[in-house]
């Protein structure tokens, strides 16, 4: 009788291993595995000196658009390509080139933190009486 109800007790949990397999938990705790992140500035690559603009940028993971990415940017060149001082405009400076880069904040989805670039020419126009 005693037997009975070990081989009772390994086949109760034997299958209760089975139904938690079976509902993906396993899944859960499965590393995530690292995803395809692009990142692609879509927005003016030719300014006028004086214009200010938010930087318009896809972020898309294994195809798909991430929504609402936390994104941070800088210029090359900041008399040329400047940024507001919380960093979510363009202001165009003077004439010439800047590159301006593009990184993806806490990304979960990738082992380095995804950036972009893109070259931004800045044309005449009016100057601005200060930059930021």
């Amino acid at each position: 009788m005693r037997l009975f109800r070990s081989h009772g007790s390994v086949a109760l949990a034997a299958l209760g291993g089975l139904a938690i397999g079976a509902c993906g938990l396993a899944d859960v705790f499965r590393p995530g595995g690292l995803k395809d992140v692009v990142l692609r500035y879509t927005g003016a690559t030719t300014l006028s000196v004086g214009a200010r603009q938010a930087p318009a940028v896809t972020v898309e993971v294994d195809g798909a658009p991430l929504p609402n990415p936390r994104l941070r940017f800088s210029s090359s060149d900041t008399t040329v390509l400047a940024l507001t001082p919380i960093g979510d405009t363009l202001v165009a400076c003077r004439v010439g080139r800047a590159v301006l880069s593009i990184y993806l904040v806490s990304s979960m989805v990738a082992d380095t933190a995804p950036t972009a670039q893109d070259s931004i020419r800045v044309m005449g126009g009016s100057p601005l009486p200060t930059c930021p």
